[in-house]
Parts: C-alpha cells; sequence; structure tokens
C-alpha cells in the first residue's frame, strides 16, 4: 500500500449547534484514513463558523491552493456538505482533485472517487444536498415574508429613533408567543424630523455633514455622522407616513404592497422589507421590485410629501456626483493624516495664471469651519517632494539588494534545448500509451477467455500508470522551466529599475509613483511643521 499525504477538511456552521464538532469530524477522518491507508501526515484544515454555501472560508481557500501545489495525495471530509452545498462549486473542487490525481472521500455517504461508481454518486448526493438546502432557504423566506407582512419588526440595527420591544401575546391554542415591534425614542426622533428638515434645506449630504459637526451633532455612539450614516436615515422608509400617495409612490416603484389600500390611514409609519442581497460576502440593493411594503405597528414621523422630495433630491445629487480620486495631483492623499486630530487630509486646488497650486487640508477642520481642529495646510507640491525625496534616499539599502539579486541571477539556470526536447518525447510517449490502451480496449472487447482478458487488463493497467508517471513528469519539466523564465524576467525588470532607481522613479507616471509611494510608505502625518514619513 502506497505511502499517502492526506489531507483532512472540516467546518462547522455558526448558523447551528447541531452536528458533529470539528474535533470530532477530524478524529473520525484519521480514524477512517489510517485504517485504510499507509499514512505520512496528516493536513488538518479547519473552518468553524462559515456556512457550507460560502466559499470565503479561509481554509477551505489554502486547502484549495494546496491541491494545486498537489501537497497531499487524498482529500478525506466526514460529510460531503463539510465542502460545499452547491453543485456549482462542488463540480469544480472534483475538476480541480481529479486534475491533480487527488482522490477525494466522504466517510459518511462511503464515496470515493478513485472508482467510477464513486464519482458518479458524489454528484448525485451534491445535487441532493443542494437541492435540500435551496428547499429549507425557500421555506425560511416564505416564512420571512409572512411576517413581514404583518408589519412587525423581523430584527437586526434598530433605526436611530426607535428601540426594539418583545411584545408577549397568546396564539389560538392559548400558547405564549413573542413578537418585536419599534418603540419611539422621542430624543432621536426630533434629531431625525431636524436632518429631514435641514437637508431639504441645504440640498447637499455634505452641507448637511458639516453642520451637524460645527452643532456638535453626534450619533447615538456619540459619533461624528458621516454622509453614509446620514444617506441611510434619509433614505429609510421607517420614518414616513403611510398614506395614499407614499402607496402611490411605491406602487410606481412596482413594489410589493402587503397591506390593502385603505390599511395606508396616514398616521402609521412603514416597514419595507427584502430590500437587500446579504447572500454573498457583499450587501447589494435589489430591485424595487422585490420590496414588500407592509404598514407598521409605529407612528410615522415624516409627512410622505417631505420624504419623496428627499428621496428625489438624493437621486439627483447622486447623478451630479463627480467621482473621487481620479485627478492627477495629490501623491499621497490615500496615506496622509492629521496628527492634531487624526482625521484624513483631502486635496484643495486653486488654478491661477501661473499655474495649478494645490494643498493638504484636515477634513474636520474644514467642515467644522476651524473648531474642532485648526491645524495649518500643508503645501501639496513640497509635501509630495519631500515624500520622493525619502524614498530616492533609499539607494543605499537598495545597491545591496542589487548585488543579492545579481547573484541570484548568476545561480539561476538557463532553459535549454535539451529541456524542450525532453517534454516533446513525454508528450509522444504519452500518444503512444493511449493508442495503446484503445487498441487494446478494443481486443478485450472481442475476447471471451477468461485469462486473456485478465492478461490484457494487467497491460492496460500497466500502461495506465506509465501514462501517469509520465504526466507528472512532464508537470515538473513544465513548473521549472515556469519558475524560472519567472524569476529571470522578475529579476532582470527588479536590476534594471533599480540600476538607476533615482532616474527611473522620476519616468514613472502619476498613477505608478501614487503604487511606489502607497508599497513603501506605511504612514504621514501632517503636524503643522513638521510632514512626519514612516516607511516599510
Amino acid at each position: 500500500m502506497a505511502i499517502s499525504i492526506i489531507a483532512i477538511y472540516s467546518r462547522k456552521s455558526k448558523l447551528t449547534d447541531k452536528g458533529n464538532s470539528i474535533q470530532n469530524q477530524i478524529k473520525l477522518c484519521k480514524e477512517y484514513a489510517q485504517k485504510h491507508f499507509t499514512v505520512e501526515k496528516f493536513l488538518i484544515f479547519e473552518d468553524e463558523g462559515y456556512s457550507g454555501g460560502n466559499t470565503n472560508r479561509p481554509m477551505y481557500n489554502k486547502m484549495l491552493e494546496d491541491a494545486k501545489n498537489r501537497k497531499f495525495d487524498i482529500l478525506i471530509c466526514y460529510r460531503l456538505d463539510r465542502i460545499s452545498r452547491n453543485i456549482s462549486d462542488f463540480s469544480y473542487i472534483v475538476e480541480l482533485l481529479m486534475n491533480n490525481d487527488i482522490d477525494f472521500i466522504s466517510i459518511s455517504e462511503n464515496f470515493d472517487t478513485s472508482i467510477p461508481m464513486g464519482r458518479a454518486m458524489m454528484f448525485i448526493a451534491s445535487v441532493f444536498a443542494q437541492l435540500e438546502r435551496e428547499t429549507i432557504s425557500e421555506r425560511i423566506k416564505d416564512n420571512m415574508y409572512q411576517l413581514a407582512k404583518t408589519g412587525r419588526w423581523l430584527g437586526g440595527k434598530t433605526p436611530t429613533g426607535f428601540e426594539s420591544k418583545m411584545v408577549k401575546y397568546y396564539d389560538e391554542a392559548n400558547n405564549t408567543r413573542k413578537i418585536y415591534k419599534l418603540s419611539p425614542v422621542p430624543d432621536d426622533l426630533e434629531l431625525v424630523k431636524s436632518l429631514y428638515t435641514k437637508y431639504l434645506e441645504l440640498g447637499s449630504l455634505t452641507k448637511l455633514e458639516n453642520w451637524t459637526l460645527k452643532n456638535n451633532i453626534e450619533t447615538r455612539n456619540n459619533k461624528p455622522f458621516d454622509k453614509s450614516i446620514l444617506k441611510f436615515i434619509l433614505s429609510n422608509p421607517v420614518y414616513v407616513t403611510a398614506d395614499m400617495k407614499i402607496y402611490d409612490y411605491f406602487s410606481s416603484l412596482n413594489a410589493q404592497i402587503s397591506n390593502k389600500k385603505e390599511d395606508f390611514d396616514g398616521l402609521h409609519g412603514l416597514m419595507v422589507y427584502n430590500k437587500h442581497d446579504e447572500r454573498k460576502t457583499r450587501i447589494i440593493k435589489k430591485d424595487t421590485s422585490h420590496w414588500i411594503v407592509a404598514v407598521a405597528s409605529h407612528e410615522g414621523v415624516i409627512s410622505s410629501s417631505h420624504w419623496i422630495r428627499v428621496q428625489e433630491l438624493l437621486k439627483n445629487n447622486k447623478i451630479k456626483s463627480p467621482r473621487a480620486g481620479t485627478g492627477k495631483i495629490g501623491l499621497i492623499t490615500h496615506l496622509l493624516r492629521c496628527k492634531n486630530c487624526g482625521s484624513k487630509m483631502r486635496i484643495s486646488v486653486s488654478r491661477r495664471k501661473s499655474g495649478v497650486y494645490y494643498y493638504y487640508k484636515c477634513l474636520k477642520k474644514e467642515k467644522s469651519k476651524g473648531i474642532k481642529c485648526s491645524i495649518d495646510n500643508l503645501n501639496g507640491k513640497a509635501a509630495d517632494k519631500l515624500v520622493i525625496n525619502e524614498i530616492k534616499k533609499l539607494k543605499f539599502s537598495i545597491k545591496k539588494i542589487y548585488k543579492q539579486l545579481s547573484e541570484i541571477n548568476k545561480n539561476s539556470l538557463p532553459i535549454t534545448e535539451r529541456d524542450i526536447n525532453n517534454i516533446s518525447k513525454i508528450e509522444k510517449n504519452i500518444e503512444n500509451h493511449k493508442n495503446s490502451i484503445k487498441n487494446l480496449t478494443i481486443q478485450l472487447s472481442k475476447i471471451e477467455n477468461s485469462t486473456v482478458s485478465k492478461y490484457i487488463i494487467n497491460q492496460i493497467e500497466e500502461l495506465d500508470n506509465k501514462i501517469l508517471n509520465l504526466k507528472l513528469e512532464k508537470e515538473n519539466f513544465n513548473r521549472s522551466i515556469g519558475s524560472s523564465k519567472s524569476l529571470n524576467l522578475t529579476i532582470e525588470n527588479t536590476l534594471n529599475l533599480l540600476l538607476d532607481f533615482k532616474n527611473n522613479i522620476e519616468e514613472l507616471n502619476f498613477e505608478e509613483r501614487k503604487e511606489l509611494v502607497n508599497a513603501i510608505i506605511s504612514k504621514l502625518e501632517w503636524d503643522g511643521t513638521t510632514l512626519l514619513v514612516t516607511i516599510d
């Protein structure tokens, strides 16, 4: 029995307390491996707190990377859905393992990809695992939709101006049930009203943000309001009064309205559900046709006319907003911080007949009109030049790097014609063996004698092993040639850059210089007198 490196993958979802723990999964997989294989060593990959539908798992991705590099011979898991619950993801994994001659075993379902039946059964089981997951997901979604139509609070971060309160009630069977509803926080709701009024007056999120800063208006967590928080409040339907005008507004957006028209009484607020898709690592706003609009139990605080006007203004301002970060000045914008208050510093540009002048200005100073921070502005051209000069001072250590790279380049083996001929010879042998197997298979189909059949099968197996070894040999050749090419190219480019670093940095375009600055400089702080540069 061949000695094998065994990889074990285990996963435990944070969504349930049921099922085997990671430790038990690993223990069972080890016992299986030691019973059926001669184990050289185990590679353990554990992901705890991740759903099977999420492929963005750290150790899962590490396991795939190791599979690509053939760091193990067999992958074992406790159950198929520990790896994946999605057929497309699972198909990719199986193909990856097969391409790298790695067998896969799931001990609960007794699947083994080293045999054709095991491969077929595994795909079938994966289909059922995905079907089960999608069925559960749909059932949960349907239940959530029914709850949403009641207008109750279904959980999550409560909006500014409200708190979540539990209400107990008795169902038809006299069983105690719990629901949650939003309860108003009067002072916070007054703030929300003032934000809506002020936004309509100022017409800009930036101006509204500055207004909150100047007037020491903070969030309930005692932090300054920023534009993203303000936009969330101003676009949240929870505050609007449910009347006929808002009914028509959401009808025009093709939203799913769960209440009858007469329920929009001009008194209660709204609950809007199913606005976002959070299945992936990022949150995507859904089309309004997927939204479920329900009349809530709490009272509305913003008139429908004001709320709709705010939405139109937000939409128009978004269209007019310029794209940030597209200019060709401000080399250090992303790194620079005000040492006085810790705020970011932005570019402020002045165009005159004599040319373009710019300086870096503390955002908090600008927004508060100098009340929260009064640090002096920083001359932009002088600051950018200083940073480049600091990078140029690295030339002494660069000489050492140059010397080391020269030694590596001297010792790296060149690619010879012999290497290329060897690969061509391997490919030819593989093709010959494949043709031999094809001919033997045809003979096998015509022979009834069991002794002769056994002999031919043995020949086919021998040829199959030869093909496998030749493929490995070819892969090793390709890997060494690719590494050699890549190494020589990298060294050559690096040496060329370092030979005349001072001139090269001057010849880089703006974006290239910006990348260089971001790669080398870890922190930049302006204290009003000196620009403090921290290099990695």
